[in-house]
């Protein structure tokens, strides 16, 4: 290991930095990092946090606003000089899996509760894997609890050179075949606050692939771009450049080198709190959590698909699905009636059209309970679902979280016993369930990172499925959504519900549609815990499939985090039916293919709004190359069943749908591949 207070190949850059940064004269806009990420910058508060405040070439030029949008960002008019505090390294020891760092500083930043004693381990955990982890030295800071692998043995061989610059300390990790930068903290201060937590490193390139979920082209281009993505699950329908309903932060970056050979490598920051990424085009990322600890992997390649298996490594492998989901699904929010589901199904088999999976939604249930069924609009459900399963047939149905806390008392089992033992989530510092509003009305929520919830979601899945019996769940409303910010009694005015900075997040605050972040959870704070709820109800609900039907479960999650394709898969959300919608479906399922999702696919024909026979017919013949192919619409607007449409149109449906179904025995075997030996089953041809 070589301590060396400059890096190579960086020297002069370095040193012109910091020459006039101290002097706040920074001439080198792309260089600047935002010294005021949170929102009301002004020269008297850049300057009270002991930063620079200057135009820049672009501001001088321009009198627009220069940030348009949450995720417009361009050159900071705040930016850190040089000389901001920063930690030093007193002690580093060898380690059986690397080495332990420990860093200092002896001044606090504008940040409160400013943290000056870090450890730091750097894990040599494999030839192309390694780990940074960055962690209060005295006090424990909540962890991912992901399973990941544990690696105690320091890896022999290493296809990257690790470098530390001992004041201002910074980590250097370079290829060794090629000496092209794979990660450098250099570029800006750490700060390490206990609800702010900020490190950049450079990019070996503008281009970068990876970074969900967001609506955006599948290369991520920053060459002449400034851009912000925010990390936080949030219902809300599909739009770019919001935090959507997945949190996956983990991107591929191109590396360009002098010998013109084209390498990738790929960094994952294991960290669940509220998120904002900022891309510079030095080209630089910088990382803005507010919560957690900094545990960074990096993974060296040097191909894509190399890369995604390093990745998977990590997260776990997709899981492999049954056959039978590969067919085309048919669903819609709105059949209403058992006899206007009825008249569906005979329609689409009277055209000849195969539906292999018919699904409803909430509409089934009575008065949006979870567990039941409408025996009014929907008699006879039962009987029909036997009678699609005798025909070899598969039936699937919708579940939300959100459990009704206002049935009286005795009738509506699943909330009696919840409350009984204790398995919702709780307001803060408090026994008592948070109550929010979904579909059913007033509501508390499962709390999945605890054990019981798993056994009495197993209970009542099961206590249903003798009486409808599906062959798989769709779990949806999972970010967890709620339809009042917080709950019906607000929230509380600690930083866990107000900390002192809020990454981008649609609507303003990280309360916005969901429940109090101060809300307590088996293993920790909802702060810690929100974007996670979709991956621990996935994980609970493919244990309670398995154990009910004895064989491998299909689930159908909206709302993920890295790792959640062991457990499920995955369907693009609210889109709407236009072509730029249909075309932002296909970079959508790439990604979610590089996130381990490959079991995904977009709504065929749109879900809101209403479509045309154009377009239901080429998102059909698209559809038709999705991994998850289900057409689904919302309620209150026309059928888009394929038999509704001209026999003309019909025709062209068929022929794709007749492709569909010749590939399926190599579909198969290509989710067996991803789920055994880590290759995509969807990818851009480049991957090749």
């Amino acid at each position: 290991m070589v301590r060396c207070p400059f890096f190579t190949g960086f020297i002069i850059l370095c040193c012109v930095t910091r020459i006039y940064t101290q002097q706040c004269e920074q001439s080198v806009d792309l260089a600047r990092f935002d010294c005021h990420p949170d929102d009301g910058a002004s020269q008297e508060r850049c300057e009270a946090r002991k930063c620079c405040w200057r135009l820049s070439v672009q501001h001088t030029n321009s009198t627009r606003n220069y940030r348009k949008s949450l995720q417009d960002i361009s050159v900071p008019l705040c930016y850190f000089p040089s000389d901001f505090p920063a930690y030093s390294i007193v002690s580093n020891e060898p380690t059986s899996f690397g080495q332990r760092v420990r860093i200092v500083k002896s001044q606090t930043t504008f940040m409160p509760n400013d943290i000056l004693d870090l450890t730091v381990d750097l894990l040599y955990e494999t030839q192309q894997r390694f780990r940074i982890r960055i962690y209060d030295t005295f006090n424990k800071r909540f962890e991912v609890p992901l399973d990941v692998p544990v690696v105690e043995k320091k890896a022999d061989m290493t296809d990257y050179e690790v470098k530390l610059a001992q004041k201002p300390f910074a980590i250097l990790v370079t290829r060794k075949s090629t000496g092209v930068t794979l990660f450098d903290s250099s570029l800006s201060p750490l700060i390490f606050a206990d609800q702010f937590i900020h490190i950049s490193t450079r990019l070996s390139s503008p281009l970068l692939y990876g970074l969900g979920e967001h609506t955006q082209p599948l290369l991520i281009n920053i060459t002449n771009e400034w851009r912000r993505l925010t990390f936080w699950t949030r219902d809300i329908g599909v739009r770019p450049d919001t935090n959507l309903y997945g949190v996956h932060p983990f991107h591929i970056n191109l590396e360009l080198n002098k010998t013109g050979q084209t390498n990738f490598h790929g960094q994952f920051m294991l960290n669940a709190n509220a998120m904002d990424m900022n891309l510079q085009p030095l080209p630089a990322l910088t990382y803005v959590t507010i919560g957690g600890i900094v545990d960074l992997y990096v993974f060296t390649g040097p191909t894509v698909q190399n890369v995604i298996q390093q990745y998977w490594d990590v997260i776990g492998k997709p899981l492999f699905p049954p056959y039978w989901t590969l067919g085309f699904h048919l669903c819609r929010w709105g059949y209403g009636t058992i006899e206007n589901l009825t008249e569906v199904m005979q329609r689409m088999h009277d055209a000849d059209f195969p539906v292999d999976i018919q699904w409803t939604d909430i509409d089934t249930m009575y008065a949006h309970l979870d567990f039941t069924y409408d025996n009014k609009t929907f008699h006879g459900l039962p009987e029909l679902v036997r009678k699609i399963k005798a025909e070899g047939r598969h039936y699937m149905n919708i579940i939300d979280p959100g459990i009704s806390s206002t049935q009286p008392p005795g009738t509506y089992p699943p909330y009696d016993e919840g409350l009984t033992q204790g398995i919702f989530i709780t307001k803060y510092n408090s026994t008592e369930p948070i109550v929010g509003e979904v579909w059913p009305g007033p509501t508390v929520f499962p709390d999945f990172t605890n054990p019981k919830t798993v056994e009495w979601w197993t209970k009542f899945l099961a206590a249903y499925h003798e009486i409808i019996p599906v062959d798989g769940m769709w779990i949806d409303m999972n970010e967890p959504s709620n339809f009042v910010d917080g709950s019906h009694e607000g929230c509380t005015s600690n930083s866990l519900d107000n900390p002192p900075y809020t990454p981008h997040v649609y609507g303003g605050n990280i309360t916005a549609k969901t429940v109090c972040t101060s809300a307590q959870q088996y293993l920790s704070s909802h702060y810690n815990l929100h974007s996670m709820y979709g991956y621990f109800e996935a994980k609970a609900t493919n244990i309670a499939l398995r154990t009910i039907l004895k064989k491998r479960p299909f689930v159908l999650s909206r709302s993920t985090f890295a790792g959640s394709g062991h457990y499920t898969t995955h369907w693009s959300g609210d889109n709407a039916a236009t072509y730029q919608d249909l075309y932002q479906s296909i970079p959508t399922i790439l990604n979610h293919n590089i996130f381990g999702m490959t079991f995904a696919g977009a709504e065929i024909c749109g879900f809101n709004d209403e479509t045309t026979e154009d377009l239901c017919t080429k998102w059909m013949q698209l559809g038709a190359f999705y991994p998850f192919m289900r057409n689904h619409n919302e309620i209150g607007i026309k059928a888009q069943d394929p038999a509704v449409f001209s026999w003309e149109a019909q025709q062209i449906m068929k022929q794709a749908l007749l492709m569909r179904y010749s590939l399926l025995p190599y579909w198969y075997t290509l989710f067996f591949k991803a789920s055994s030996i880590s290759t995509t089953v969807i990818e851009p041809l480049f991957f090749e």
